[in-house]
């Protein structure tokens, strides 16, 4: 059992036994580390994978925790907590104040501008842990673990906000630039200086906002102002301009006679404008209103207008004597628009007088101005008639008014005076309504038939149809254009033969017109023959070169006229039947002029006139006489 070769065994044996009772810790050591690794492993990867779009552990904003929010996430729970953007703002910063002088307004960073956006939070809140390379983004992801990533807000300036609070402010500081102006107190010119105004400076207060509110400068904001020039400087030239207009009563003249206007009544017309300057600014001009002043003329201008008179002439075929048997004159007429032009003109031309001497309200300082009336030569005079051509037979028209009734007959004698010895200047348009003047019976005129709407009733003036269709007459062949000739309404047997060249007017909506084209004058002279009851026009001038022919009339459209339309008439005697209107059918009459030069036809004109079917009309009397 001592045997030493025994003993030596034994150790050899024993020392194996001990290592594999030591294996098994070692393992289990190994085991866990690995565990460990692993799990630490698993657990970074599986955060890299959870954390690849949301946010990573411990990232707050203002104290509230957005780890492992989505960037849509965590800006909807950032709006849902703080609200407004700005509203997280309103828990930080102190009040600013905004002064001048000894004014001063306090106000919150937040309204002078200051703001922020959850929007670039979140984006900010995204990037952290979420690098380019991946060391950073791990210490990024370990430091926000482990002691926390508080993002605040990033403050911007927004001029938008600025500005509303400068709006809100600008009630209290602004003060606008008065104008010069002027002002009338009975005949007083008064005048008000124009005065500096001023506004806020906002480009330099969004300079001085923005420093304070971002940090770069501490204290007080120094409200800025600037000056405001106003656009009427002074009114001093225009004060001048007003004293002189209402300086002393105005005296306005004309051939002996005179019209006064009084301070008071110049004062009612002063008129203060604005005109613009090259640079853009303003100034005051005094002025009359000159419709005023014209509306104070016209009832001056009516009594000052006299028309001027044409000259009249007899022309003798056989010797060729141009006699005048009315005189030309001259007229004289006041224009009120002009006149007041120069009125005021006159006035502003004056010389000037001290400020404050204006003269006593009294004519005997009025100032003096004479009425510009003007004078108006006559279309035709008598000392032009030897240039008026006027040596021959141009153009004549006859037609015949036989069974007139005495007042038609009267009518048609009156008609005619006024067309004797008329002159048409070359190229002028001959107007009926011009010549024949107002049919009234303080002219002349007698009741006859007359055709008024759809009757045929007796009116003053019956029968100067028959002038105005013989002088349409005469215009017809002497080949001058018609320029407005009206049928009748039905067919007129005075008229006729032909049918169709008759000529209606009633003045002044239905004129009779045709055109002198002839180079030289024409004169109308009439011819009344009262034994043979024809009525002749005659136009002398210098007959053209050319000949008119007729054709013969085209009829169509023939409609009988109606059955006879018998009315009760009180007024009437019993058995009396009196008519009052002919019976004549209706037709379309077309009349083809042609005119003629060297035996050519160079032109033709057509002439159509419609008349009306027209039933006779009788009144029956239904009075009984006892």
């Amino acid at each position: 059992m001592n045997d030493p070769q025994t003993s030596e065994t034994t150790q050899v044996i024993q020392s194996p036994r001990r290592a594999r009772r030591r294996l098994p810790v070692r393992f289990l050591a190994l085991f866990a580390c690995a565990t460990i690794f692993l799990i630490t492993l698993a657990l970074l990867i599986g955060s890299q994978i959870f954390f690849r779009d949301r946010v990573i552990w411990g990232v707050n904003v203002a104290g509230q925790s957005i780890s492992g929010m989505t960037r849509n996430e965590a800006h909807r729970f950032l709006l849902n907590q703080f609200g407004e953007p700005n509203a997280i703002l309103a828990r930080y910063g102190e009040a600013i104040s905004v002064r001048e002088g000894a004014r001063t307004w306090r106000a919150y960073p937040w309204e002078l501008g200051l703001r922020t956006d959850f929007a670039p939070i979140a984006d900010r809140a995204i990037a952290l842990g979420h690098r380019e390379a991946p060391f950073e983004s791990l210490l990024d992801q370990t430091r926000c673990f482990w002691f926390g990533c508080d993002l605040g807000a990033e403050a911007q300036f927004d001029d938008q906000i600025a500005l509303a609070y400068l709006q809100w402010l600008a009630p209290q500081v602004d003060e606008p630039a008065r104008d010069a102006a002027i002002r009338i107190e009975g005949i007083r010119i008064v005048a008000t200086p124009a005065r500096n105004g001023r506004e806020i400076d906002a480009e330099v207060m969004l300079e001085r906002m923005r420093a304070r509110v971002l940090g770069s400068e501490r204290g007080e904001v120094l409200l800025a102002t600037r000056a405001i020039a106003p656009l009427i400087a002074d009114a001093g030239a225009a004060k001048t301009q007003a004293e002189n207009l209402l300086a002393a009563p105005i005296l306005l003249t004309f051939n002996g006679r005179a019209w006064a206007l009084d301070q008071a009544a110049l004062a009612g017309m002063l008129t203060i404008k604005t005109e613009s300057q090259s640079d853009d600014k303003l100034k005051l001009t005094a002025s009359l209103d000159r419709a005023q002043i014209a509306a104070f003329l016209k009832p001056i201008a009516r009594e000052l207008t006299q028309p001027p008179r044409d000259a009249r002439f007899a022309f003798d075929p056989a010797t060729g004597a141009l006699t005048p048997i009315v005189l030309s004159q001259h007229g004289q007429s006041l224009d009120p628009e002009l006149a007041a032009k120069q009125i005021e003109q006159h006035l502003l031309a004056s010389a000037p007088r001290v400020p404050g001497s204006a003269s006593p309200n009294t004519a005997a300082n009025a100032r003096t101005i004479p009425l510009p009336v003007n004078d108006v030569k006559p279309a035709i005079a008598m000392e032009d008639a030897g240039k008026f051509g006027i040596k021959e037979l141009v153009a004549t028209g006859t037609s015949n008014f036989k069974g007139s009734i005495p007042g038609r007959i009267q009518n048609i004698r009156t008609a005619t005076e006024q067309f004797a010895g008329v002159v048409v200047p070359p190229g002028a348009t001959f107007s009926f309504n011009q010549f024949l003047g107002d049919v009234v019976e303080a002219e002349g005129y007698d009741d006859a038939y007359i055709i008024f709407a759809d009757r045929t009733v007796l009116g003053p003036g019956g029968g100067v149809c028959q002038v105005s269709s013989t002088v349409f007459r005469a215009a017809f062949f002497g080949g001058f254009p018609i320029v407005e000739r009206w049928a009748h309404a039905y067919r007129v047997g005075y008229y006729e033969p032909p049918v169709g060249l008759d000529a209606t007017v009633f003045s002044p909506q239905v004129d009779f017109k045709f055109k002198n084209d002839t180079d030289a004058y024409l004169l109308i002279q009439p011819k009344l023959d009262l034994r043979n009851t024809t009525l002749t026009f005659n136009f002398y001038g210098t007959k053209p070169n050319r000949t008119v022919e007729m054709e013969e009339p085209i009829l169509d459209r023939l409609i009988p006229h109606g059955a006879t339309i018998y009315t009760d008439d009180p007024t009437l005697k019993k058995g009396v039947t009196k008519q009052i209107d002919f019976a004549h059918d209706g037709l379309d009459a077309t009349i083809w002029r042609k005119i003629i030069v060297n035996g050519q036809v160079v032109k033709r004109d057509k002439f159509f006139s419609r008349y009306e079917p027209w039933v006779a009309r009788y009144l029956v009397g239904t009075k009984v006489v006892k």
